[in-house]
């Protein structure tokens, strides 16, 4: 009998390993992240259903990579890893929060030069520092931008001067968040430009004051310049991407035509996660098309009861016991919870459970109640 019982012992955990490893090879890692425009941030303020429509496209290209086989560790690819062929690539970079080295700008230089298309979306990060080491006069202003044609609010302005290009092709309205403007130079030909009662809030205060400013001006809000062989974009508010406004108006539409733009004879369309601090705001989950809990635990222990009594006949009766023991506990566990007395003694323990019991006989006999006690 004990040798049985350690073979049996031994079959469930080879069995539950073997479960492990199928519920594991279903599903598979991903990273998640709560930083503002990351593509791994499902939330309101990331970018995740901009790469998923671009991985429905076929055009995606990993960023990440773990550090080894079998390992989670992450490594974040950075801008100068990426041995790509220019004129088959994009490169989105959204809301980058940390300053461009020198290696990244000549890297950035050369791959524009070669036929390369860049899109820099920013408002207030570190665009410039990348801008500042191109052949472009263009940047980036610093202070927000407001504007009388708003929604709700004037930092929540409204594009609708559109010039025609691929990029704005059937785009009449553009909702921005928080922007700035563009300081177009004079090879950048601007597609997108708020209204004419916009102006710069150089003291940040969002008061628009709107009967006594002196200083409304129209800005470029989106320019596109040629560069070498290839194409720089500059868009002053990477919140246009977002989980959140991607449905607004008609950014869905812009974003669409952006993907299709960035792809058009490409290969390959690369969001540049590196400027963002990976330590602090990624982690690995696993996710996958697999049952639920419950499901897989009944789908494995109904499987390995079958299988045991096949190959452990002399087993049954021991298997058959402990599951009786089991249904009993269920049962008796089901029994105690449809009791009113049960719960309020649950409730309740310090009542007398003798004391209750006589209230609830005396209030059934009195036909005042169905024997329930609230």
């Amino acid at each position: 009998m004990k040798e049985n019982m350690k073979k049996l012992t031994l079959y469930i955990v080879v069995f539950a390993v073997f479960a492990l490893i199928v519920f594991l090879s279903l599903s598979a890692p991903i990273l998640v992240s709560d930083a503002d425009f990351s593509i791994y941030n499902t939330g309101w303020n990331g970018t995740s259903d901009l790469a998923v429509r671009t991985e429905q496209m076929g055009s995606f290209t990993p960023n990440i990579e773990l550090a080894g086989e079998g390992s989670t560790e992450v490594t974040q690819r950075e801008l100068t890893e990426y041995d790509v062929d220019p004129n088959q690539t994009s490169i989105m970079i959204i809301g980058p929060e940390q300053d461009f080295t020198e290696e990244e700008k000549e890297y950035v230089d050369n791959f524009l030069e070669q036929g390369g298309r860049l899109v820099l979306a920013d408002n207030f990060g570190s665009a410039n520092t990348l801008i500042d080491g191109l052949d472009t006069n263009s940047s980036f202003h610093s202070e927000p931008l407001l504007d009388m044609a708003f929604d709700k609010e004037p930092h929540f302005g409204i594009a609708y001067d559109v010039k025609e290009h691929d990029l704005t092709e059937n785009v009449s309205h553009i909702l921005l968040n928080n922007p700035t403007a563009l300081n177009k130079g004079e090879e950048a030909v601007s597609l997108l430009n708020s209204s004419r009662a916009s102006w710069l809030d150089e003291e940040q205060t969002k008061e628009p004051e709107y009967m006594d400013r002196k200083d409304y001006d129209q800005y470029p809000l989106l320019a596109v310049e040629e560069y070498g062989e290839g194409e720089l974009v500059l868009i002053s508010d990477p919140s246009i991407f977002i989980n959140h406004m991607n449905d607004r108006m008609d950014n869905d539409i812009f974003i669409e035509n952006m993907l299709d733009y960035l792809s058009e004879d490409r290969e390959n369309i690369i969001f540049d996660e590196s400027k963002r601090d990976m330590d602090l705001v990624y982690s690995i989950v696993y996710t996958g098309n697999y049952p639920g809990r419950t499901t897989s635990a009944i789908i494995i222990f109904v499987l390995m009861g079958m299988s045991v009594f096949l190959i452990f006949p002399e087993s049954k009766d021991i298997i058959i016991g402990k599951f009786e023991e089991l249904l009993k506990l269920f049962l008796k566990s089901e029994e105690e919870e449809k009791d009113p007395l049960t719960k309020v003694l649950n409730n309740h323990p310090e009542w007398d459970k003798k004391k209750l019991q006589m209230i609830n006989d005396r209030f059934i006999r009195s036909g005042k109640g169905d024997g329930e006690v609230e």
